[in-house]
């Protein structure tokens, strides 16, 4: 392994079970993973990046199909964007220096990402499944709005052409802050970017500043189909996000960290935060195939879709999810049946219109499935 990993223990972790897999599995055949190693990636300059994917880049870990791995995060910018731990009165960096670095890193995300982690195994065209084990956040966030009179960011710049910025300490015991005397927020932290290295058949940009530069480096500023800048706030500790696979050993970032977020993230950010510690297990699956990212919880499957029109991304959200229940082998059903179901019971909801590209997920209850509930309780 690189001298940047660090093994922690050679677990026999036993894989937690999910309601059941996508695509032709049945929740009687979930893939379980074997038993792996832990490792530790740390948040350092050599392992955190600002705002670009590069595939060129060095893994600073390898690991094997089921081991797991603790992830560091940083706040943007290379930990710049927080408060100082001795300030009392909450003040970190002002709104010019924050539009100063965002002027600094034209067309890259304000992202720190750690990695990437190599899992060996891993080719294009392969699913990767990646558990979300455990999240500890670190004790600060923040949430900012850049001036609508010089950046056309948010969903109302105009409306907006002054930037505002607070910034936030937790109660990690709690799993609270508060936003202000009166109103007091229960903090929830997912990976606003969780990837696999970027498509080389991504499309050009339609709108917003170019895709990659001229290092053919990828911005994280856009989601896609290797993930990257999703906001998906579903992506909760116990929850699994299956990522299409493009380059080999998929390549795995994560940063962008998130402790709070209402769907639409509207102002541009949301509670922006770091963490201690994501824990995540990756498994290669090549039983799996998808072209867009999904995910599950203990109550839903998820599917989702990108563009920089709205409803675009609403198509293709949809379709996923028509694709997904009309072959499913639980309760089979034709497309029109599918089709049908979807607009009975899947909760479309607009993950985020502030990244260029616009995503949307729509949700399937798992309880809906009884034949299969029924089954499972007449074996036990």
């Amino acid at each position: 392994m690189q001298r940047n990993a660090t093994v922690v223990s050679a677990l026999g972790l036993l894989v937690f079970a999910t309601c059941a897999a996508f695509a032709q599995q049945t929740p009687a055949k979930k893939t379980a993973a074997k038993a792996g190693k832990h490792y530790t990636l740390p948040a350092t300059k050599e392992n955190v990046q600002w705002g670009w994917f590069d595939v060129n880049e060095k893994p600073k870990l390898t690991v094997e199909s089921g081991d797991t791995v603790s992830i560091e995060t940083w706040y943007h910018v290379l930990d710049q964007l927080k408060p100082e731990s001795t300030d009392h009165a909450l003040e970190g960096p002002p709104m010019d220096k924050i539009a100063g670095w965002r002027k600094e890193n034209d067309g890259g995300g304000p992202h720190s990402i750690t990695g990437p982690i190599y899992v060996n195994g891993a080719e294009p065209g392969d699913t990767l499944e990646i558990r979300i084990l455990k999240i500890v956040p670190k004790e600060y966030g923040q949430n900012f709005n850049l001036p609508g009179k010089e950046f056309p960011t948010g969903l109302l710049p105009k409306e907006f052409p002054e930037g505002f910025v607070r910034y936030y300490k937790f109660d990690l015991a709690k799993m609270t802050t508060e936003f202000k005397p009166g109103i007091v927020l229960h903090l929830k932290p997912f990976p606003g970017v969780i990837a696999v290295g970027p498509d080389p058949n991504e499309p050009k940009e339609k709108a917003g500043p170019p895709i990659k530069d001229d290092k053919g480096r990828t911005s994280t500023l856009r989601p896609w189909k290797n993930g990257s800048n999703m906001d998906l706030n579903e992506l909760q500790a116990g929850s699994t996000l299956y990522l299409p696979v493009f380059v080999k050993g998929a390549l795995i970032w994560t940063g962008d960290s998130h402790c709070l977020q209402g769907n639409g993230e509207v102002n541009l950010e949301a509670l922006e935060c770091a963490y201690k510690e994501i824990e995540i297990q990756p498994i290669v699956r090549k039983d799996m195939k998808i072209e867009w990212p999904q995910a599950e919880n203990k109550d839903y499957w998820i599917f989702t879709g990108f563009d920089e029109d709205l409803t675009e991304a609403m198509k293709i959200a949809t379709r996923n999810t028509i694709d997904w229940l009309s072959t499913q082998k639980m309760v089979p059903m034709d497309r029109y049946e599918a089709y049908a179901l979807a607009s009975l019971v899947a909760d479309c909801r607009v993950m985020e219109v502030v990244d260029i590209r616009k995503g949307i997920h729509c949700m399937v209850p798992k309880s809906i499935f009884v034949k299969q509930s029924k089954m499972a309780a007449s074996k036990q």
